[in-house]
């Protein structure tokens, strides 16, 4: 079932309903069981966008919280998340669902006003499709850096970088303490650590495909576990088409 709305959340109140096309999903194959909305106003556009404005939205995604819960799920204190919360409902994006009584003033309960939010990069400010990919993935990059550096740091203190041709005529760029030994964490007691790049990979496409199809097998075996630590995992696969900066 599909619904196209004409009007734009930045048309709406926060009372009316915002500008999207609904589609009840009910093919096994696609993500997703519940309302889509195709976002297209800016302001509503940005906020799912920005990386750490979605993370406080992500306690209301497809689901009921209260801004308390809201709050504990995102380390946060409830006057905070609040105020996050009246900013979400006034693009669109957040509705009042409900309360839960208790002595004195009942609970508020929010949901987002879809399960799957769509925004086209039309809807964005980015320039170019590169743009729009650098900048959502900046705030995860500097994340992934930032926890390298600390776990890197606790283990080997300060390091430096070797740079040189291994045995197989490769360009080396290797994170070492001494001039002589490459730095490694893949010890036992060493920190669960990674930052990996190669770009002198030779494959066929089928190899490439199995690669790729093996790399997103492997995080959703580890997805599926339920750990005691959180852990950031990043991974990139393309074919270099062009190696020159823009």
């Amino acid at each position: 079932m599909y619904f196209q709305f004409e009007a734009t959340l930045g048309d709406m109140s926060a009372s009316e309903s915002p500008s999207f096309a609904a589609v009840d999903d009910a093919d096994e194959g696609r993500i997703g069981a519940g309302r889509t909305l195709m976002v297209t106003a800016g302001d509503a556009a940005e906020a799912l966008t920005d990386p750490k404005t979605l993370r406080h939205l992500a306690p209301f995604l497809g689901r009921t919280a209260s801004v308390s819960e809201a709050a504990r799920e995102s380390g946060e204190k409830p006057n905070t998340t609040l105020k996050r919360v009246q900013r979400f409902l006034e693009l669109g994006l957040l509705e009042v669902v409900g309360e839960r009584k208790r002595a004195g003033r009942p609970v508020k309960l929010y949901r987002t006003v879809a399960d799957v939010f769509f925004v086209p990069f039309e809807a964005t400010h980015a320039e170019s499709l590169e743009a729009a990919l650098a900048e959502r993935d900046a705030y995860w990059e500097a994340m992934l850096r930032r926890n390298v550096v600390r776990a890197r740091r606790e283990r080997l203190g300060t390091w430096g970088t070797r740079f040189y041709r291994d045995a197989r005529g490769r360009l080396q760029v290797q994170t070492a303490v001494t001039p002589d030994v490459n730095a490694t964490t893949l010890d036992p007691d060493g920190p669960a650590v990674l930052s990996l790049w190669r770009d002198q990979l030779t494959l066929d496409f089928a190899d490439a495909k199995e690669l790729q199809r093996e790399m997103f097998a492997l995080v959703q075996r580890y997805n599926k576990r339920q750990g005691s630590q959180r852990y950031l995992v990043r991974m990139g696969l393309a074919p270099v088409l062009d190696d020159h900066e823009s």
